[in-house]
């Protein structure tokens, strides 16, 4: 007779209800039970809509994909995980309820010297091309005088999608299922899994920031690499014109010399579309920006005219903001971490941990491609009777 297995996932953000997803899907041959314990999460009945808790940061997302060079072995080995993530999400865009998108992602560039035959940058995307000047908007042609300029771009089929409708579409396809039971709580450490979960279960560590196994002396729990990285980006609901409609199909971001990324990301069903955004390494400022919110509106006044509402009485033109959104990526130094680690118990016992954390702005991009990962190492840990010999 099989034995039962005990699987926790700690963490029920993207990454984390992600892996539960890919678990439920490649693994139907085994007696097991996926607790996912988190404080914070769709399972939260107090706050559905999950806007409360800006350290929670998978609702914040502008939630959309786009390609980067690989200058590291550990930026293609990620880009292959978001390529994972990007056929699986052109399967679920058929499927209306999880609010996936197809539409055509446009990157515009100041720099003219984007080298497109990187490794990983554009390998096994659809529709890439490369754009010239008749693509280029008309009002930032190099001879226009404003501020911000493009020298050259990029298009292609990417996906995007509702980041608070996804969350709970996930949760209910989870919260359905026998295999699955989430349970509301804090943990300081991976270690008090075992005083909620008889029997030394694997745990799957998708807490973000990489909660460590034991209460640490220092004033964090969490893997020193990890980092924030703070994120402020504008809600706006765009003028009903026909114009609008070629926005609602395109996700556009321009990359200007001195690192300033600005982006527009529609949300499906009706959710508005995001104008971004900022990336401030190891800012944990919680508080909204004004700063930030004029620099935004200033380079979205250049960039997208078109998506700002004019005032019926003064003429004037503005971005009608329905919300600032603050949030942080768990980044790390290193990128993402997926790694197995053993943790003895008392000299008697071992805990198998598959590491999965670590994302930073990528957590949907990678949210599929690294809970397939997940499911494989869970599956050789089964296979190969590594975890029955310990116990």
């Amino acid at each position: 007779m099989t034995k039962h297995i005990d699987i926790v996932i700690v963490g029920a953000g993207i990454i984390g209800l992600s892996a539960a997803y890919a678990i439920l899907e490649t693994i139907d041959n085994l007696d097991y039970t996926i607790h996912i314990i988190a404080e914070y999460g769709p399972h939260d009945r107090s706050n559905p809509d999950l806007i409360k808790y800006k350290r929670y940061t998978s609702p914040w997302a502008g939630a959309h994909f786009r390609p980067f060079p690989s200058l590291t072995d550990q930026d293609y080995y990620e880009s292959k995980l978001t390529r994972l993530t990007y056929e699986k999400f052109k399967l679920l865009s058929l499927i209306k309820d999880s609010s996936i998108k197809l539409v055509k992602g446009i990157e515009f560039f100041e720099r003219d010297d984007i080298d497109v035959k990187n490794k990983g940058y554009y390998e096994d995307i659809d529709q890439f091309k490369v754009l010239d000047e008749r693509d280029f908007p008309k009002h930032l042609s190099k001879e226009d005088n404003s501020l911000i300029k493009i020298n050259s771009g990029t298009s292609y089929l990417t996906w995007v999608l509702n980041a608070p409708h996804y969350l709970q579409y996930l949760y209910k396809i989870l919260d359905k299922n026998d295999k699955v039971r989430f349970i509301q709580r804090k943990l300081s450490c991976l270690n008090e899994v075992n005083e909620i979960i008889d029997n030394y279960p694997i745990i799957i560590n998708s807490s973000g920031k990489g909660l460590q196994y034991f209460t640490g002396t220092s004033s964090s729990n969490y893997d020193d690499q990890s980092y924030p990285i703070r994120g402020q980006t504008l809600l706006i609901d765009p003028p009903q014109t026909s114009t609008t409609d070629y926005y609602l199909n395109r996700t556009i971001t321009h990359q200007s010399k001195d690192g300033l990324w600005t982006f527009i990301i529609p949300r499906p069903l009706n959710g508005g579309i995001i104008l971004g955004g900022t990336k401030q390494i190891k800012d944990e400022d919680e508080s909204v920006k004004q700063s930030d919110t004029q620099q935004l509106i200033s380079r979205g006044k250049e960039l997208f005219p078109q998506l700002m509402k004019v005032n019926v009485t003064t003429g004037e033109k503005y971005f009608d903001i329905k919300r600032i959104n603050v949030g942080f990526r768990p980044a790390r130094i290193g990128g993402f971490n997926n790694s197995i680690e053993y943790k003895d118990v008392k000299n008697k016992k071992l805990n198998h941990v598959l590491n999965n954390y670590g994302a930073g702005g990528m957590g949907y991009e990678l949210s599929y491609g690294a809970g397939v990962v997940i499911s494989d190492n869970l599956k050789k840990l089964i296979e190969f009777d590594n975890l029955n010999s310990h116990l």
